[in-house]
């Protein structure tokens, strides 16, 4: 419990960062596991990348906390900012990759011609894209909340 109470803003801003990437994860994992048009149509690379920035997010926190001597927390500073630095590259890689695999399917459901718009958009083919319309949203929101975290830092200053 003292150790939350040592979370600066940065800290829980990083936090609620690495919360939105696991929130994608899980987003993910029930488009591609769902009915639908992007049923079992997994995006390469993209669990093992989000679960690396959630990783590297939360060993930032933790590092963040760690107490050391002038010398070393001036190198602990520096290896935390990179962390929070690495993390939103890795979410925004992962939310291109997800927007490379999706365009051509979201184009389809929402913009058929009128020939085949009432066989396309079925229930199941508009809640799949909605799923991953979300997926983007939630990688996107974590990207740019890991980019305001990287601007803080992740303990309060001692008095």
């Amino acid at each position: 419990m003292n150790v939350i109470k040592k979370f600066s803003v940065g800290a829980w801003i990083t936090l609620a960062a690495a919360v939105l990437s696991l929130v994608s994860i899980i987003v993910y994992a029930v488009n591609i596991g769902g009915a639908g048009y992007f049923q079992n149509a997994a995006v390469s690379n993209m669990i093992p990348l989000c679960v690396l920035a959630v990783v590297v997010l939360a060993a930032a926190v933790v590092l963040g906390q760690v107490k050391l001597p002038a010398s070393a927390a001036t190198a602990m500073e520096l290896v935390t900012g990179a962390l929070q630095l690495c993390a939103p590259v890795l979410l925004t890689l992962c939310l291109a990759n997800l927007v490379a695999a999706r365009a051509e399917g979201l184009g389809f459901i929402y913009f058929s011609n009128a020939d085949v718009i009432l066989e396309v958009q079925t229930p199941a083919n508009l809640a799949s894209a909605t799923g991953a319309i979300a997926n983007m949203a939630c990688l996107g929101a974590a990207a740019v909340v890991g980019i305001a975290g990287a601007f803080c830092t992740l303990r309060k200053k001692e008095k």
